[in-house]
């Protein structure tokens, strides 16, 4: 176990944390952006199936496959983040996939879709692992917390996005409105930041007076409680993200649901999420075996009865609104917190990159490992298995880690006077 001191923003005053708190919500509003579009999407599929005769596989891989865009940038991202600075990478990952989400209207077909959707991916993993970055140095004794806001502001754009997404598809038409929407307000947020957020807040170590004593934490990802929490993010990204991507599929073209009911449900996983802050707070307090167990279990649970629960819009929206509570707000901000709790502050940004390599990586191909072996058994089956079953797998996982190995924030002798 080692103890060390890092330096936070030695700016006299208490006053020195509220540019810092307008910097984080504007960043945390530009995040939200990427939420409408990864949850918008999924609710045109049917549009787009019928437009371009994508096959159930096809559409599975063009639902999920901005998650490997996400997958393999998320590494690279945490080094560049120690050469460029946190906010280049903010504004590049922001016009990056806002312009791919535009240019998916434009798609001729199967393949340059699939390209647009990846080039989404890849911004949006420059931006997260920035702002991941940016959240655990502010706020060191409450990193849980602050990563549990981060996913706050995607539970805004998660639920604004469908309901939004829904009226623009009634009112004009066409899936390629809220495309067009979404990416536009996406390149004004990317504006916003480059004018009102100054580099000397998002490349601060923290935004306290003080200093913050770190004890524990290990210096290479190559190491028991990362590596562990890496096979854990990945089972957790097949499952996930299998429900993101076909769940609202199932519920459209499997259960008979209106677009309407499909958005409610999915819209309400989508509000759930609001409680991410919660489920960092909970991070920063319980054992992680025991906060990462259970909140695996109850996922494994609410998908459970998903997928063998009476097929009624009610019942759905009830328990995707649950699925959404367990993992949204809980084992997606835990095994971000947990991981960048798990490392030396010297590697916090490689362990974002990681967090994000590995659960998007997996997400990646969700949609394509679900829809074969929704083809190989049937809807609940596949549901069961990968949806509730890898979650499971997740929470027995999660007894094996050592919680003595994680670094912790305490009080300096000049914050204790």
């Amino acid at each position: 176990m080692t103890t060390n001191v890092v330096p936070t923003d030695t700016t006299p005053g208490r006053g020195a944390t509220r540019p810092a708190i307008a910097m984080f919500a504007l960043l945390l509003l530009a995040y939200s952006v990427n939420a409408m579009d990864r949850m918008v999407f999924p609710m045109l599929l049917p549009e787009v199936r019928s437009e371009y005769g994508f096959s159930l596989d096809q559409s599975g891989l063009q639902a999920t496959v901005f998650a490997l865009g996400m997958g393999i940038t998320g590494i690279p991202a945490g080094i560049a983040l120690a050469r460029f600075g946190r906010k280049p990478l903010i504004v590049v990952g922001t016009v990056a996939f806002s312009v791919a989400t535009i240019m998916t209207i434009a798609s001729a077909g199967f393949a340059d879709m699939l390209v647009w959707r990846v080039l989404s991916g890849v911004g949006e993993a420059l931006q997260l692992a920035a702002i991941i970055t940016v959240a655990a140095g502010a706020f060191p004794r409450h990193r849980g917390l602050a990563i549990g806001a981060v996913n706050m502001a995607f539970a805004t754009g998660s639920v604004v996005g469908p309901t939004a997404a829904a009226a623009l598809l009634v009112e004009h038409g066409t899936w390629r409105s809220p495309m067009i929407v979404f990416g536009a307000l996406g390149l004004v947020l990317a504006v916003a930041v480059m004018i009102f957020v100054p580099r000397r807040f998002t490349e601060a170590a923290g935004g306290a007076p003080t200093q913050s004593r770190y004890v524990g934490g290990v210096r290479s990802l190559v190491s028991w409680n990362p590596l562990l929490l890496a096979v854990i993010t990945v089972l957790f990204g097949l499952a996930d993200f299998a429900y993101i991507g076909l769940y609202p599929t199932y519920l459209r073209e499997n259960l008979g649901f209106t677009p309407g009911q499909a958005g409610l449900a999915v819209g309400l996983a989508g509000l759930a999420a609001f409680a991410s802050p919660l489920g960092g707070l909970l991070t920063d307090r319980l054992d992680p075996r025991a906060c990462l167990g259970l909140v695996s279990l109850l996922t494994a649970a609410a998908a459970s009865a998903l997928f063998l629960g009476p097929p009624t819009p009610g019942w759905h929206a009830a328990f995707s609104f649950l699925f959404g509570l367990f993992a949204s707000s809980g084992v997606y901000v835990v095994l971000a917190s947990l991981l960048v709790k798990s490392v030396h502050p010297d590697i916090v940004g490689h362990a974002s990159g990681l967090f994000i390599t590995c659960i998007y990586v997996a997400a990646g191909i969700a949609g394509y490992v679900f829809s074969r072996i929704v083809g190989a058994v049937d809807w609940v089956g596949a549901g069961l298995v990968q949806i509730a079953g890898f979650s499971l797998a997740g929470a027995l996982l999660a007894l094996l880690l050592r919680p003595s190995l994680f670094s912790t924030a305490v009080p300096t002798e000049s914050e204790i006077r």
